[in-house]
């Protein structure tokens, strides 16, 4: 599992596409371009944790807090977020 660490420097949201990306680093031109994805197939309970991975990235954003995005080794799609204590 892969861990992608820094500001959320850019968020962009599709609700159309229920889809989400987040450029995550340590400076607004050195960032990953990470995704949170809500399909179709998804239980209710996992379309809402996608939700809330987006709520924390946004929050994240506006507060200028610095997350740890988990996702693949070989993958761009976020799994889980930490976010530290300040």
């Amino acid at each position: 599992m892969a861990q992608t660490q820094g500001l959320v420097q850019r968020l962009t949201i599709a609700p159309g596409a229920a889809l989400a990306c987040a450029f995550i680093g340590p400076t607004p031109t050195n960032t990953e371009v990470l995704f949170v994805l809500r399909e179709n197939s998804q239980s209710a309970a996992e379309g809402s944790f996608e939700n809330n991975l987006v709520d924390i990235l946004s929050s994240a954003a506006v507060s200028r807090r610095e997350v740890v995005a988990f996702h693949a080794d070989d993958g761009a799609r976020i799994t889980a977020i930490r976010i530290d204590p300040a």
